[in-house]
Formats: structure tokens, C-alpha cells, sequence
């Protein structure tokens, strides 16, 4: 396999990827960033190869450096393996989730909890109803002749019919809640899934669909995998777009580490509309770089290259004629293709139900008419029970108020689980999860 067409799968020249190990042709003008991530060089045609060096390791943080005593920053030398696993980046992923909480589920001792309760939407409404009873109690209490009293009570005719519609509109908010909970962790629980099998489906097919390109075909292996560990780190930003730690790109370039090449990772963390006139979608550039290797792994060169040149090649059970070769490279590599780029659509289902449960809550009709009428109910009910008993119930029925508010702030905490509250979904652990059945696979197989 020659050097400059090396990657090609084209019959016509096109751009093409190398392993940094192999850019050492004479003559041939080439260029190293300042840290040797990206290496471009143009070969004796012209051709612009553009070459990425996933060995060298160098932080972008310049603070975490390792100094060698010189003054100079040290290069970690790592393995595919060691990248996948690169702790530091595991441990940015953890981080990302530190908001999320977790609990004994047999246990009680959570009722004395405050967290996690989202608290932060309902006091507003809860100190209103504070200030309706105190309003009340206040007014009722300078009413000598109880006229107010008598003409509060006889409304419990009208209050009491509000309840059973209330009752169903909560119950039905909180059940709808409960599945979009359940649809998205299963959206992402398909998505870690997908990933396990579509990396153990490339490398037994680079391993045993090489055709005497062993080397070539490990690389590529190795590059899809760091792809595939990538694509749940993309879908979790995408869900993530809004929050602090997304204008940091220190934080979110600590997640990639050394997964991908410098440009590569800088590519997938372009801001979503920072693609000028047209949107970038991190996922999306994701998976078409997974479909461009499943391709690339699945046949290589034009499979009528051993045709054209009348030699034998190398087929699993020895030296097989070149038309029969190009035939079986044709039928295997159609056969892995198809499964391959099945498994990057069920990706691409998967990440696409997340999305669309993130970017669509409960219609705006429901919810507007819910709340109006949980809060009339609510004042209605506290006039009545302060105009019936006086001072000492305004603390039961801010705790019985505080029950139902409660309901509804439950579901709109439950219904899109993407964010950093304390009951959304941990999906830097997801991320952190893929990355360690990724690399199981890879040693396993024998990569």
C-alpha cells in the first residue's frame, strides 16, 4: 500500500488520512501545528493530505501542563486505549453531573430532605397565598359582625366542584411527566447500546476482513472507536447548550482530551450557531464522520484495484484469484457497510428522540389552563378554611398548598431531564459508561 494512497477509497485522488507514524515521504512539503496534533503535507501531485497525530498529547489548559524542569510543557505518549480511558477526561465528564442527585431508594430519611425538591418555582406562589391568608385573617379578625365569615363559608359549595377537574389535570401532568422521564433515559440507555455493538461490529470486521492491510485496518478501527466514544459526549452538549459550562471551552475541551486531534475536537465544539449562515449540529458532524470510516472499513481501496492489476491476493483461507478477491471484498464489505450504517441510523434515532423530547414540553393550552385553575382552587380553599377556623389553620393549608404546587413542579422538573438539576439525568456518567464498554471491546477483540 503505497503512502499517498493510502485511506483512499476513491478510484480518483482524494483527500485522505494516515497514521502520523507513516508521514515520512522524501520531498514533500509538510507543516506541524505548535502542538503536533494536525500535520498537512502535499504529496507529488499536489494533493493537500491532511494527517492527525492522536499520540502526541498536550493539554490545552497551559496552567495543567506538567513542567519537566526546564520550563518546557512534557507530551504524553498514549495508547488508543489509554485515550479512551484517559482519566482526567472521565473525570471531567463525572464533574459535569455533580448537580445531579442521587438517594437510598429504601430509605425515609429522604422526606427530610430540601434538594432536589424544586422549591425555586413554587415559593412564589406559596408566598402569595401567605400573604391571601394573613390578608384575611387580619380582615376577618376586625369584622365584629362575622358578616364576611358567614358569606365565606357558604362558598363551599363552589370551591369543592373545583377540585375533581384539578385532581385529573394534575394526576395526567405528572403521569405524561413520568414518560417523557422514561422515553428519554431509554433514548439514551439505546444510545450506549448501539455503541457497544457498532464498535464490536468494526472490530471484528478489521480484524478479520483485512485482506493483508492489518495495519491500515487497526488504525481505523481505532479512529472509529474514538468517534463512537464521541458521539454521546456531542449528544450531551446539544442537550446542554445553555449552560455555563458551555461558554467555557476549557471545560467541554477536557471531556474530548486526547480523543481526537486538536482541530477535530475544536470542530465538534463549535457553538450551535457559531456555523455563520448555516447552524452546526454537533451529532450531525459526528455521525458523518462515523459514516465516512464505516464505509472506509467496510472496503477500503476500489475494490477493482486487484482486478486491474492480475495478481492474488490474500483472502482469509489463503491466496485467492484478484477477481475473486475484488467479489468477495465487494460482498463482505456491502454485508458490513449495511450493518454498520444501520447501527449509526439507530444512533441517529436515538439522539433525534432526545431531541425532540428537549425541544417540545407540554402544549402551552394545557398547562396555562392547569395552572390557572390549581391557583384559583388554592385561594379559593385557603379564604375558605381561614374564614372558617381562623389563624390556626394557615399552616395547614400552606402545607396542603405547598402538596399540590408541588405536583406540578415535579413534572416540569421531570418532563425534559437534559439540564443540571437535581433530577435530570446524569449523562456525563452515560458518556463515561461507552467509553469504558468501548475500550473493553477493543482489548478484547485484540486492538
Amino acid at each position: 500500500l503505497s503512502r499517498s494512497t493510502a485511506y483512499s477509497i476513491f478510484s480518483t485522488p482524494t483527500p485522505t488520512f494516515h497514521p502520523a507514524s507513516s508521514l515520512n515521504p522524501p520531498n514533500n512539503k509538510k507543516s506541524v501545528s505548535r502542538n503536533n496534533t494536525m500535520i498537512c503535507r502535499e504529496d507529488s501531485q499536489g494533493m493537500s493530505l491532511r494527517q492527525y497525530n492522536y499520540n502526541s498529547i498536550t493539554s490545552i489548559d497551559d496552567t495543567e501542563a506538567q513542567d519537566n524542569g526546564q520550563g518546557e510543557k512534557s507530551n504524553a505518549r498514549l495508547s488508543p486505549l489509554d485515550a479512551i480511558l484517559y482519566q482526567p477526561r472521565l473525570d471531567a465528564l463525572l464533574d459535569c453531573d455533580r448537580n445531579i442527585l442521587s438517594y437510598d431508594p429504601f430509605s425515609f430519611h429522604v422526606v427530610f430532605g430540601i434538594r432536589g425538591r424544586n422549591f425555586g418555582m413554587i415559593w412564589v406562589p406559596l408566598l402569595g397565598l401567605l400573604f391571601w391568608d394573613v390578608c384575611w385573617a387580619l380582615m376577618l379578625a376586625v369584622d365584629e359582625r362575622q358578616q364576611a365569615s358567614v358569606m365565606i363559608t357558604s362558598l363551599d359549595g363552589l370551591i369543592s366542584p373545583l377540585l375533581t377537574p384539578v385532581s385529573f389535570l394534575l394526576v395526567f401532568r405528572l403521569s405524561r411527566a413520568a414518560v417523557r422521564f422514561w422515553d428519554s433515559r431509554a433514548a439514551f440507555g439505546n444510545l450506549v447500546k448501539i455503541c457497544r455493538d457498532i464498535v464490536s461490529t468494526a472490530a471484528v470486521s478489521c480484524k478479520y476482513h483485512q485482506y493483508g492491510q492489518q495495519q491500515r485496518h487497526e488504525i481505523l478501527c481505532h479512529d472509529f472507536a474514538r468517534w463512537v466514544c464521541a458521539f454521546p459526549i456531542a449528544t450531551k452538549n446539544f442537550l446542554r447548550p445553555d449552560l455555563a459550562c458551555a461558554a467555557d471551552g476549557r471545560t467541554r475541551r477536557k471531556e474530548i482530551g486526547p480523543l481526537l486531534s486538536e482541530k477535530d475536537a475544536n470542530d465538534m465544539l463549535t457553538p450551535v450557531n457559531g456555523g455563520g449562515s448555516m447552524e452546526f449540529i454537533a451529532p450531525i458532524y459526528v455521525l458523518d464522520r462515523l459514516r465516512e470510516l464505516a464505509y472506509m472499513l467496510s472496503f477500503g481501496e476500489d475494490v477493482n484495484d486487484s482486478s486491474s492489476n492480475g495478481n492474488k491476493d490474500d483472502g482469509p483461507n489463503g491466496p485467492v484469484p484478484a477477481t475473486t478477491s475484488s467479489m468477495l471484498k465487494t460482498q463482505k464489505g456491502t454485508a458490513i457497510y449495511r450493518q454498520l450504517n444501520g447501527q449509526i441510523d439507530t444512533l441517529n434515532g436515538a439522539w433525534g428522540a432526545m431531541e425532540r423530547i428537549a425541544a417540545t414540553p407540554l402544549p402551552f393550552v394545557y398547562v396555562v389552563h392547569l395552572r390557572t385553575f390549581l391557583l384559583l382552587y388554592l385561594f379559593l380553599w385557603n379564604l375558605h378554611g381561614v374564614g372558617s377556623n381562623g389563624w390556626k389553620t394557615i399552616p395547614a393549608l400552606l402545607a396542603a398548598s405547598w402538596a399540590l404546587l408541588g405536583i406540578e413542579a415535579a413534572a416540569v422538573e421531570c418532563e425534559r431531564p437534559f439540564q443540571l438539576n437535581a433530577n435530570h439525568l446524569p449523562l456525563g456518567k452515560m458518556c463515561v459508561v461507552v467509553a469504558k464498554n468501548v475500550a473493553q471491546t477493543l482489548k478484547t477483540i485484540g486492538y
